[in-house]
């Protein structure tokens, strides 16, 4: 599975060399916009070519259509109108989430800096919403586009579902809609930097490309940690503020392009909690990965996994009347699939999915349970015993077993072996997985400071 995992992300980065076709165009990379949306559709061509598609284009057909804002613009209405005279420096954030709200904050209250938007986000006032820029579609270079990267699929022996077809042109037009899009906006408001949420897919990346072309500055920061081999291997933007030393040793070592500079300035999410480790509680907390196919990249990842390793926790479940469980699902995650299994054993009464945060639901836990995953991780900050669950063929990315920080559960037989093995530490077990998860956490995702991230981007600008 490994040599098809990296069979994949081969066809994914460098499809245009089969055919010998250009994908620069105006002075932008169009292969690096549309990797995005390559990474789940080459992964399931590979899956149902190879016979181990486990019915993903039914669950793939309810959502393919679900999530038009990584190729359809967002158009401001704003008033915006750049001051001639001022000195502040004009940063242009175009799109805001709710790991970004803290930043923008800091940035607005700054006394050097405006920032610009998109969007309100309700921070930013009318008069910091950008007009609407106008823009055509070039419907000739999309076409170009689209059916030279298909002739290259089938050069690479990948075919496309249906509904992967429509989608990837449905893609490939808006990509080019965005990317123009990025250019007028930034040509029309002349900001000195650009600031986005992440830097490696759309409509981030367009941004980011667009930027570069016009020697517009532009800074990231991490908001995760990765949970595919190979896929976030790439960072773009000048400027890559990270978590830790670990990310930018990866991203060193793997990123094809590397930035003017990196800075590590610790996890500004984290929040503050007390966990009372004497409690007494007989409740497992799973935590899960993305398993929309959407989000099912290599061809060895399923997006039944976390249902099957559900499974096996419900079995549990059965033999010890007194366990509970709650799930904190992943938002790219497919509910449907746990609700029903819940269901099917009748456990309704004990097993329930909660969104609720996980510092609450941390406080109800006796242990964790976790695939890859940033909440995961975050977890091993507070004392609680830890199990790492993979059920795919391939290692997981985040070291917690290997790193002595988690017990391990990559089958059916080890999770069943580790979930009673963690209701049962004595105390040295317990102190030892403790301290090895400090360690690992800190090596991981260290607390930091929102004002590292802001200084960082003003004294570059």
């Amino acid at each position: 599975m490994k040599d098809l995992d990296k069979r994949a992300y081969n066809i994914v980065c460098n499809w245009y060399k089969s055919i010998d076709f250009n994908p620069v165009y105006k002075g932008i990379d169009y292969s690096l916009i549309i990797r995005f949306y390559l990474w789940d559709k080459v992964g399931r061509a590979l899956r149902i070519q190879n016979g181990i598609g486990n019915n993903e284009v039914d669950a793939y057909k309810e959502e393919y259509k679900n999530f038009p804002q990584y190729y359809t613009t967002l158009l401001p209405r704003g008033s915006y109108k750049r001051n001639l005279f001022s000195r502040k420096k004009i940063i242009f954030i175009p799109y805001q989430s709710s790991l970004t709200q803290g930043i923008v904050s800091k940035l607005h209250e700054s006394k050097s800096a405006k920032v610009i938007s998109k969007i309100s986000g309700d921070i930013l006032p009318q008069k910091r919403i950008i007009k609407l820029s106008p823009v055509k579609q070039d419907k000739e270079w999309s076409e170009v586009l689209y059916s030279n990267l298909i002739k290259a699929l089938n050069v690479s022996n990948i075919n496309l579902i249906p509904e992967d077809v429509w989608l990837l042109k449905e893609q490939i037009y808006g990509a080019v809609r965005l990317t123009n899009l990025a250019v007028a906006e930034l040509k029309t408001n002349k900001p000195d930097a650009v600031y986005v949420h992440s830097d490696n897919h759309p409509p981030y990346i367009n941004y980011v490309l667009a930027a570069k072309m016009l020697n517009i500055p532009t800074f990231t920061y991490q908001h995760g940690l990765d949970c595919e081999h190979y896929y976030y291997n790439d960072c773009f933007a000048d400027y890559v503020a990270v978590w830790s030393a670990h990310r930018k040793n990866r991203y060193i070592l793997n990123s094809l392009t590397q930035p003017i500079s990196y800075k590590i300035v610790g996890n500004v999410f984290l929040n503050n909690l007390a966990i009372d480790k004497n409690k007494v509680s007989n409740t497992i907390l799973y935590i899960t990965r993305p398993h929309k196919p959407l989000k099912c990249y290599a061809p060895s990842r399923s997006h039944k996994e976390g249902l099957e390793i559900l499974k096996v926790i419900l079995k549990f479940l059965l033999k010890n009347k007194s366990i509970e469980l709650i799930i904190k699902p992943h938002p790219m995650d497919i509910i449907s699939f746990y609700t029903n299994a819940i269901s099917e054993c009748k456990l309704q009464n004990r097993a329930r999915i909660k969104n609720t945060s996980i510092n609450e639901l941390l406080s109800k836990s006796a242990i964790v349970i976790t695939e890859d995953s940033t909440a995961g991780v975050e977890v091993m900050r507070f004392g609680i015993p830890l199990i790492h669950a993979n059920f795919s063929t391939v290692e997981p990315v985040l070291p917690l077993v290997k790193e002595k920080a988690a017990l391990k559960g990559f089958n059916e037989d080890e999770l069943l072996h580790s979930i009673e093995l963690a209701f049962n530490l004595d105390e040295y077990e317990r102190a030892t997985l403790i301290e090895q998860q400090k360690q690992l956490s800190e090596k991981l995702i260290p607390k930091g400071n929102v004002k590292s991230v802001i200084s960082y981007i003003l004294e570059n600008i």
